[in-house]
């Protein structure tokens, strides 16, 4: 994968615990951080912004890595290693005294998601609250922030999800309540038993939330008139937003696929939770679906014309191509540079 041309004349680069981290510069379209060739997050503005993804260290453990810009060099910047700074250069004092950060007592969760950075961070979580109450607009009239809410479910206890992630120009928001019946439901199914990871799709158990998930994404396609491929990527950036979380560290369990209800309910999952998520999604919708099982990975191919560019698999004649779900910032048919010659089982979804 080649990440360095003459035209971003201001990437920059470290190395930090044996890993590669690259900023590179976007030009006006924003920028993008990369550890050891694999896109982690990307903005989609000029200049100052914020940046995170994670790196493994020489024991394995896994390290957030935030990237705070500010200036018009991507070495004009600020990167933290677990709260740690571990680069520094800043054009203007003014901005070091802004930014200076406590010692964290402990380690934040945090969300993947393309966050603008300070006075618009405060901005849009004030719009999130004030969205389901009032028409916000910006200065052209256009909405600014998307919110779709699920038509309230009060009988018994539920569980309460807020999502948000970026599609476009603008932030987007969903609020879902899922009965903690169901949920635990799903805790009592014997995964032994299930022998294809094509059956957690196609159960037919929570098509109830998922169809009304997915015609809230129709619905919104329609009235901000997206095309089926913008619907189809704002479903895809939805997914990829969601928390990647290891099976062993989510369940204590080594091996625990999640069905799509699950998965929502947790607000992630591993790289099978998340593509069974995405397949279930897109299949309600109507959109050929497969997935596509490596050794240790997964991922979804989605069914699409000929003039669709990137990487697909020929199945019965159809292409589907590569959806990657595990982070942000991976397009329909790109594939990521590790899983490019690996052997790949096909399961239709049938």
């Amino acid at each position: 994968m080649q990440l360095n041309s003459d035209y971003y004349d201001t990437d920059f680069e470290i190395t930090y615990k044996g890993n590669k981290i690259l900023i590179r510069n976007d030009g006006p379209e924003g920028e993008s951080l990369y550890v050891n060739g694999v896109l982690q997050d990307q903005n989609f503005s000029a200049h100052n912004g914020q940046l995170i993804g994670h790196i493994f260290d020489e024991n394995n453990q896994k390290e957030v890595i935030e990237v705070i810009l500010a200036g018009l060099s991507t070495a004009d910047c600020m990167i933290y290693a677990n709260g740690e700074l571990i680069h520094s250069q800043i054009p203007h004092e003014e901005f070091v005294e802004a930014h200076k950060k406590e010692e964290p007592q402990k380690e934040k969760k945090r969300s993947n998601l393309f966050f603008p950075f300070l006075m618009i961070i405060l901005m849009a979580a004030c719009m999130i609250l004030l969205l389901p109450y009032l028409d916000a607009a910006d200065p052209s009239g256009k909405p600014s922030e998307k919110v779709f809410q699920e038509d309230s479910k009060s009988e018994g206890e539920s569980i309460q999800v807020h999502y948000e992630w970026n599609y476009g120009e603008s932030t987007w928001a969903y609020d879902l309540n899922i009965p903690k019946s169901a949920y635990e439901y799903y805790k009592t199914v014997d995964r032994k038993k299930i022998h294809n990871y094509s059956y957690y799709v196609t159960d037919p158990t929570d098509d109830e939330y998922l169809s009304g998930l997915a015609a809230k994404f129709k619905e919104a396609a329609k009235k901000d008139n997206y095309s089926d491929l913008d619907m189809v990527k704002n479903i895809i950036f939805f997914v990829q937003n969601l928390q990647y979380v290891d099976d062993k560290v989510g369940t204590g369990y080594d091996e625990y696929p999640k069905f799509p209800l699950e998965t929502l309910a947790d607000e992630g999952g591993d790289c099978e939770d998340s593509a069974i998520l995405l397949a279930s999604l897109l299949r309600e919708l109507g959109y050929g679906t497969v997935l596509i099982q490596f050794q240790d990975h997964m991922a979804v191919g989605v069914k699409g014309e000929d003039s669709i560019s990137g990487s697909y698999y020929d199945v019965d004649g159809s292409r589907y191509y590569y959806v990657e779900t595990t982070s942000t910032g991976w397009d329909i048919g790109d594939v990521p540079e590790q899983m490019a010659n690996q052997p790949a089982r096909i399961l239709k979804l049938d």
